[in-house]
């Protein structure tokens, strides 16, 4: 590393029609020091590394000779560990991934990293609104676009059919579907476009084909989700029954059980079998498990409960993936939030 930082400093430099000397009193340190850097056998301080930027007209990032690959790693950690992006670096970022949009062999996962930028500046700003809009109606009840702000922050529900309904989405996903039959998750995604829009006939249809391509849980569970789309409970109850029973084995089953009860409003049983999926789970652990129970308890009035579901959460995200970054600092804000809510 301190080689290549070095001979990328020394080939800015050179560059620039720069000496090391001119170098080291923009800095304000040593021409020797400069020398050592370009060898590798030193590095600068890393507080240095913005003035460096700054003289050579290029990024941190670019002051390390990043290859694009590793690059674009670093940018789509930088969205889950992240907060807020400053303007600056959200600027940066979008320009680097368009730019990389005209290398045929990066183009389309650098136009996907895009799009996950532009969520992740969408969502920020949802965040941003969210207290906004709800001090908004609590100041001037009665207004409409108040209701409309928050529900559109909040992603509340909307019942008007033609502003709900998923016909042209559902439209591409067939599409895609049938471009690539093989790939399961394509049908995932369609049934769900499908059943939330009640176009059960269709997903019956598409149900099949995703079972012939490869037989899991799923079609259980997506008939289920058919049946109760029909009005018929009974018979949905049977084929997740069907699916908790032939995949047991799978913690996943356990916990869309639990999520079917808990969208039925079966709380207390729904809590039993996230609770039983917990220890079935291999590392690292996701912790939709945690996160469910603790909203299952605060909908419950159970804050203690809450308070120690986001706590196993924290111990989750701490051994099985990261110590630091947004990930974690958001549950200790919803521990803080729910510690405040008993006083």
């Amino acid at each position: 590393m301190n080689v290549n930082f070095g001979s990328r400093i020394k080939a800015l430099r050179l560059s620039r029609s720069m000496t090391q000397e001119q170098l080291a009193q923009k800095l304000g340190v040593s021409a020797q020091a400069v020398s050592k850097w370009e060898s590798g056998t030193n590095m600068p301080d890393i507080l240095m590394l913005p003035d460096l930027s700054v003289i050579f007209g290029v990024t941190i990032d670019e002051l390390f000779a990043m290859t694009d690959e590793h690059r674009m790693e670093r940018i789509e950690n930088m969205l889950y560990d992240v907060r807020f992006l400053s303007q600056e670096e959200f600027q940066q970022h979008e320009k680097y991934l368009k730019d990389l949009q005209s290398k045929p062999e990066l183009s389309a996962e650098a136009g996907l990293l895009l799009a996950m930028l532009y969520n992740k500046r969408a969502s920020e700003y949802h965040d941003l609104a969210k207290p906004l809009a709800r001090a908004a109606l609590q100041q001037i009840p009665g207004r409409k676009d108040a209701h409309n702000a928050i529900f559109d922050a909040e992603r509340g529900p909307y019942s008007d059919w033609n502003f709900v309904n998923h016909h042209d989405l559902i439209q591409f996903y067939k599409s895609v579907t049938a471009q690539h039959p093989e790939d399961i998750r394509n049908y995932f995604w369609l049934l769900d476009l499908l059943i939330d829009d009640h176009r059960t006939a269709e997903a019956r249809d598409y149900a099949e084909q995703m079972k012939a391509v490869e037989h899991s849980y799923h079609y259980e569970m997506y008939m289920g989700y058919i049946c109760q789309a029909e009005c018929n409970l009974p018979e949905a109850m049977e084929w997740w029954q069907k699916m908790l029973k032939d995949s047991q084995h799978k913690w996943q089953v356990w916990f869309e059980y639990g999520s079917i009860l808990a969208k039925l409003g079966r709380y207390e049983d729904a809590l039993a079998y996230f609770k039983r999926c917990q220890p079935m789970r291999p590392k690292p652990r996701f912790t939709d498990c945690e996160d469910a129970i603790s909203q299952i308890c605060m909908i419950l009035g159970d804050i203690d409960g809450a308070i120690e579901a986001q706590t196993q959460m924290l111990g989750i995200m701490k051994e099985d993936w990261t110590t630091e970054g947004e990930s974690v600092d958001s549950i200790l804000r919803e521990i803080n939030r729910l510690e405040g809510l008993k006083k």
